[in-house]
């Protein structure tokens, strides 16, 4: 892109893809000499605080003015439609390059540059192909970030997205001199007791359906703030419940602010939970998929847990 301005976005609660693919995608446009701004509308998890460029980060829920300027290209990464970013951005589409690199199915083709490939394991898969086919370099602040991305998005090359090629971008990514072991614990191994104890308050509340093909368990606000933890904290625990044995799907409910309630929905291979997320205008993978439901969250449970059920019967 000639574009001397790259404004880089994320979705919100951003993950390890979305993260590592907006630093690395920063790197790249550091290296070839652009000027970025990065940000999303939440923070950075605590996790991800190694990655390169971070503490440029911004949080925000509107475009800034700069985006506004001639010559900028706005970058949407790992975001399947416009509503899980920063707002504005579609008000700028007859007048700015909107480019969207992303790799869920359910994505919404917003930009006016559209470059989805659900073949890939991740976004940060699709920024590795941009930089080696650009010939040029790949700095190894960008390939931090890819490598992120990729482990996150696959548990470690353990889920069903993970492929060959995934192992290869590893392997380029390591032979640079990247430390496995220490990213791994940074991000794994930096948990808090905080978060500790809010998994085992899930795992208490944790139940299956009556055939046991499902498990879900629920987490409250005030949960967070007698644990003082953290919403990051509980990032993990929808995948730990399909460990369950019999489960075939699992399910979290976070009540949130506004009187929102999360649900995160994961899945064993073979088994696709997006459709459960689109019954509430979410989406997401086959295997991985969330929305958010506006009632109170003992209600939320009730429908959720119903439908799950329901759900699970035909599968």
């Amino acid at each position: 892109m000639t574009k001397k301005t790259w404004a880089i976005f994320v979705h919100e609660r951003p993950d390890g893809d979305a993260i590592g693919s907006g630093s690395a995608f920063y790197s790249w446009g550091m290296a070839l000499g652009k000027r970025c701004i990065w940000g999303g509308t939440h923070p950075v998890p605590k996790a991800y605080g190694y990655l390169p460029f971070v503490e440029e980060y911004q949080v925000m829920n509107f475009v800034p003015d700069v985006v506004r300027e001639p010559d900028t290209a706005i970058i949407v990464l790992d975001t399947s439609n416009l509503e899980r970013t920063v707002q504005g951005i579609l008000d700028l589409y007859d007048s700015t390059l909107i480019v969207n690199i992303d790799h869920h199915m359910d994505n919404q083709r917003f930009g006016r540059l559209n470059y989805i490939d659900t073949s890939s394991s991740a976004t940060a898969e699709i920024i590795w192909d941009l930089l080696n086919d650009s010939k040029l370099p790949i700095p190894k602040d960008a390939r931090i970030g890819i490598y992120t991305g990729i482990i996150t998005d696959t548990g470690h090359f353990t889920y069903s997205n993970t492929t060959p090629k995934s192992h290869l971008i590893a392997q380029d990514v390591l032979s640079s001199g990247i430390n496995p072991e220490q990213i791994f614990r940074y991000i794994y191994a930096s948990r808090r007791l905080e978060g500790l104890k809010l998994w085992g308050l899930a795992f208490m509340r944790a139940f299956s359906t009556p055939d046991g093909k499902a498990v879900v368990s629920w987490l409250k606000k005030e949960d967070f703030e007698k644990l003082n933890a953290d919403p990051y904290d509980s990032e993990g625990i929808v995948n730990q419940l399909l460990y369950v044995k019999g489960a075939i799907i699992s399910a979290l409910m976070t009540e949130g602010e506004d009187g929102e309630v999360r649900v995160s929905f994961r899945a064993v291979t073979g088994v696709s939970v997006r459709e459960l997320a689109q019954k509430w205008d979410g989406g997401g993978h086959p295997q991985a998929a969330a929305c958010k439901i506006y009632f109170p969250i003992e209600k939320a449970l009730d429908v959720v847990s119903k439908s799950i059920e329901e759900y699970v019967k035909n599968v």
